[in-house]
This record gives C-alpha cells, structure tokens and sequence, in this order.
C-alpha cells in the first residue's frame, strides 16, 4: 500500500480492507521512527489479495491509496504444494519484506 495517512494504525488499515480480513498489516517507518506513508499487507491467499485490490484508488481519511499486488496464482500452486504460506497484496509471498524484491535491483 502506499499513500497512507501518516496517523493511519493497522487497524484502519485492515478497515480499508474491510470485508477481507488481512492476516498481517505491516506499517513502514523510516530510520527517523515516523511512518512512510507505505504498508504491507498479507492476506490468507492468493484469491484474498487479488480481492483486496479492488480497493486500489479508494479513499482512507482524506488520501487516496495506491495498491500494489505482489502474488501470483503460479505461487498460489507452489505454495499448496509445498505447504504453508501467505500472500500479499504489496510485500510478496512469506514473513520478509525482501522476499518481495524478487529480482528488482
């Protein structure tokens, strides 16, 4: 997510993404401890975080947010068979953030 207010806690954010309900709601913090205005968001699958997209563009407080889908449905398979795993609608698939970064240097 990104374009989150500054004052936004992880409850308005699983709000936002309301009737989903969100697994993990991970608010960035710059090194100076404040908030980045940017989040992670991981839901129970694959088809929850393609669900949750459709709140792209949608408005929390007075901000629009700006949704980012980092899941796709060929992981959705290899996480069946490979047990256990969690996807997200901006931080890839699994508890790091770098998991994410898939090459995107």
């Amino acid at each position: 997510m990104r374009g989150l207010p500054f004052r936004a806690t992880e409850g308005d954010v699983a709000k936002f993404f309301s009737p989903l309900n969100p697994l993990r709601v991970h608010i960035d913090m710059a090194p100076n401890g404040k908030p980045t205005g940017e989040a992670d968001v991981e839901f129970r699958s694959h088809d929850d975080a393609v669900a949750a997209m459709s709140k792209d563009k949608n408005h929390m407080q007075h901000r629009y947010i700006e949704l980012f889908l980092n899941s796709t449905a060929s992981e959705a398979v290899e996480m069946s068979r490979g047990g256990g795993g969690y996807y997200s609608s901006s931080g890839g698939v699994g508890g790091s953030r770098s998991s994410g970064l898939r090459g995107a240097y």
